[in-house]
């Protein structure tokens, strides 16, 4: 497993069955109103984390956790804004619980996801946030449009995944 202190540990939720629960909760409790305005309820975040939990394929989620429990995640997505259907593939559900960020975790989630990305042979990413246009971009993320969307002024953003980048090994 690969970590960035001897405390936090990146992994795929695949290897994580019994925390999908607990990140589909997180997920719900810090979207909750994009999910209900498609719609949706916590029943379909479940449902969401337990299809990511792939290691070989998209979609795919990445875990931090500390002592067993999540406090961060980050996931390649197939599909994540209905309304740019011909977008594909993205990086979403970039996620750190309030008590750990300001560390880095993030940055680390991201960059992890990148490297999947490369893993699986993805040569671009997308995403769209409303509020981290700024992190994204001091990470290698262009905008590409701003739009509105369930409520929200966002950004979508895309970054190429360089066809030079060193493959990684499988994060764990």
């Amino acid at each position: 497993m690969h970590t960035i202190s001897d405390e936090i540990i990146f992994d795929y939720l695949a290897n994580w069955p019994n925390r999908i629960p607990e990140l589909a909760r997180y997920a719900y409790d810090e979207w909750g109103a994009l999910f209900k305005s498609k719609g949706q309820n916590y029943e379909d975040a479940l449902s969401s984390y337990r299809e990511r939990a792939n290691i070989d394929s998209l979609p795919l989620t990445l875990v931090a956790l500390h002592d067993g429990n999540v406090i961060g995640t980050a996931s390649l997505k197939i599909h994540d804004l209905d309304i740019r259907p011909e977008i594909t593939p993205w990086l979403g559900g970039v996620f750190v619980v309030p008590q750990w960020r300001r560390r880095g975790i993030a940055t680390q989630l991201i960059g992890r996801a990148i490297d999947e990305a490369h893993r699986l042979h993805v040569s671009e990413l997308y995403l769209w946030t409303p509020s981290a246009k700024s992190l994204y971009e001091r990470l290698g993320w262009s905008e590409l449009e701003r739009l509105k969307y369930c409520g929200y002024e966002i950004s979508v953003m895309k970054r190429e995944i360089s066809a030079n980048r060193q493959p990684p090994a499988r994060v764990a």
